[in-house]
């Protein structure tokens, strides 16, 4: 009974919307939140219960623990001005540091489970948090991302040097990275090459 409950427990932080049930609740709303609330799902043509447990969902993903994992609100411009006074060498060592020194830790207070689908999940997550347009296709064990994010060159670079330091940690050979001013598109294989 013990193992079964414990199986259940992870399966929740898995993102398998097929998997979940959905269960009524009652929430009473100050009457300024629940206007703003439903001017916001009339914006985006959605009902105010879809739209409160897409802002709960997130929280649980995200906002819930990412302050305790060491992520702080930043403008956009600053981050753009820092990274562009750095040589690619140093954007590099910065992107190592942060795959090999924090990602894991960060991953697990998220999602409970340190793989690469879990790592996934966070980088799509954080993607969809920051607002940026992306596009992932899965094909098998093949996942592709372009992501859009109109920080500059610097900031592809420091993107793909991360990700490809998180992956090689997951023993992951067969990834492509393609980087410009606005976008950085990657493949990523999840199949482990076992050579």
């Amino acid at each position: 009974m013990e193992k079964e409950t414990k199986a259940k427990d992870r399966r929740q932080y898995k993102h398998q919307p097929h998997e979940h049930q959905s269960e009524s609740i009652t929430l009473r709303l100050d009457s300024i939140i629940l206007n703003k609330l439903q001017r916001e799902a009339e914006q985006k043509d959605s009902s105010v219960n879809a739209l409160v447990s897409h802002i709960i969902k997130r929280h649980i993903d995200w906002h819930s623990n990412a302050a305790k994992a060491g992520f702080v609100t930043v403008r956009r411009g600053l981050l753009i001005d820092l990274i562009n006074r750095l040589p690619d060498k140093e954007i590099s060592s910065i992107a190592e540091y942060i795959a090999k020194r924090e990602t894991k830790d960060f991953v697990l207070l998220l999602r409970n489970e340190y793989n690469i689908e879990s790592a996934l999940d966070v980088i799509e997550t954080w993607i969809k948090i920051s607002g940026q347009p992306y596009k992932h296709e899965v094909n098998y064990t093949r996942h592709q991302y372009v992501i859009q994010h109109d920080m500059g060159k610097n900031w592809s670079l420091y993107m793909a040097e991360q990700y490809r330091f998180l992956f090689e940690e997951f023993g992951l050979k067969k990834v492509e990275f393609d980087i410009n001013d606005n976008m950085l598109d990657f493949v990523v294989d999840t199949e482990r090459s076992y050579i």
